[in-house]
């Protein structure tokens, strides 16, 4: 959810689409305009990620880490 012309958007993960719900902690999304694209790039980087992109009826997503275990959300 974001106000129309906002650039922060608020993320609600409904449970019935996510699996581990109950253990998840509020994310910081990155998006991109191509998610297959930004993905490779980033994995060709380094980037350790948690899986291949998933879609969803609300985008695709893929879960990221920093160097410090830290998860994050590419979105596209």
């Amino acid at each position: 959810m974001k106000p129309v012309g906002a650039e922060t958007a608020l993320v609600l993960y409904p449970r019935a689409m996510m699996k581990g719900w109950e253990t998840m902690k509020p994310s910081i999304v990155f998006e991109c305009d191509d998610i297959d694209a930004t993905y490779a790039s980033m994995k060709e980087r380094g980037v350790e990620f948690e899986g291949e992109p998933q879609k969803m009826q609300w985008g695709t997503y893929a879960q990221f880490k920093d160097e410090e275990g830290n998860l994050y959300v590419l979105k596209g």
